[in-house]
């Protein structure tokens, strides 16, 4: 374990139950078990019994998977730089959901396969080619969103685009829990599952070296410096879902500072049993890059209202 990441490793303290159940109490009398649960656990994650929710940011970190690299250049067509592009010029439904809430986003490139036809405004990682690098560019990543003047920093939802992260989520899952994910629909991803499902999961660098893409580890990184700070984390889809199943891994506590924002589809609902999280939805939402988390943003603020 690098120094960095040690350091972050032990500044994760257990969400705060006290804290959580009197963010509860303040929103009760709404009469909302949804924004019962979403207090909650914006209380213990924030360790305060008054919730914030005025600074947050959307962060989408994208990045492709070499088992579903398609063998060809596909340029500007390829389907996670058309992705990117859509959220960049506004009209993606992520994009949409950002104005609406009035929150900004912040777009990675963590190895696209087509870097040179990503929107200009993404931020552009250095290659990152181990685990414990990508894991300490997610950590940079999420200081470095929490800095500012004023109010600190106190929701960061979270998005991923990339192709081959379905067959790696599968194999992160069956890896962790030991269990083969079965009834995907994919048999690919679900072989993938069962193969690491006998392996074992070894350490938070052997998941990441065997199955990860590089948006899992910068991803999984950004989790970790985000509990440390006390700085709640939404998930979306599947891809999110397994750089948090990295991070519980690598740290248990972390799985504390985590809003699930619906349960989602593929492998995300196994992974929210595993992690121990109840949905706000309890539906599959989008694809996974950050949607389904902006579309808590709006109960955040009513956590906060009634909670202030």
């Amino acid at each position: 374990m690098t120094a960095v990441l040690d350091h972050v490793t032990a500044s994760i303290g257990h969400a705060s139950a006290a804290h959580g159940e009197a963010a509860r109490a303040g929103v009760a009398g709404a009469g909302a078990a949804m924004l019962e649960r979403l207090a909650t656990r914006l209380g213990g994650a924030q360790h305060t019994p008054r919730p914030r929710g005025t600074r947050r940011v959307i962060c989408v970190v994208a990045g492709d998977h070499a088992v579903g690299d398609p063998g060809i250049e596909l340029g500007a067509d390829h389907p996670t730089v058309v992705a990117a592009r859509a959220i960049a010029d506004g009209s993606a439904a992520l994009a949409q959901l950002a104005r609406t809430t009035h929150t900004p986003i912040v777009l990675v490139d963590a190895g696209v396969r087509e870097p040179t036809h990503m929107p200009s405004l993404a931020v552009t990682l250095p290659a990152r080619n181990s685990p414990e690098a990508q894991l300490e560019a997610g950590i940079a990543l999420a200081i470095s969103l929490a800095e500012g003047d004023g109010e600190r920093l106190s929701v960061i939802a979270l998005g991923a685009l990339g192709v081959g992260s379905e067959i790696a989520s599968a194999a992160l899952l069956g890896a962790i829990t030991g269990v083969a994910p079965t009834g995907l629909g994919d048999p690919e991803a679900e072989a993938e599952g069962a193969r690491a499902s006998s392996r074992g999961p070894g350490s938070a660098f052997d998941l990441l070296a065997r199955y990860g893409g590089p948006e899992t580890g910068v991803l999984a990184g950004l989790i970790l410096a985000a509990a440390s700070m006390n700085i709640a984390v939404i998930l979306d889809g599947h891809a999110t879902g397994a750089a948090a199943l990295v991070a519980a891994h690598h740290a248990q506590t972390a799985a504390g500072y985590l809003v699930a924002a619906h349960r989602g589809t593929f492998t995300m609902p196994r992974t929210l049993v595993h992690l121990g999280l109840e949905p706000m939805f309890d539906v599959g939402l989008g694809h996974g890059e950050g949607a389904g988390g902006a579309m808590i943003l709006p109960l955040v603020d009513q956590v906060a209202s009634l909670t202030g």
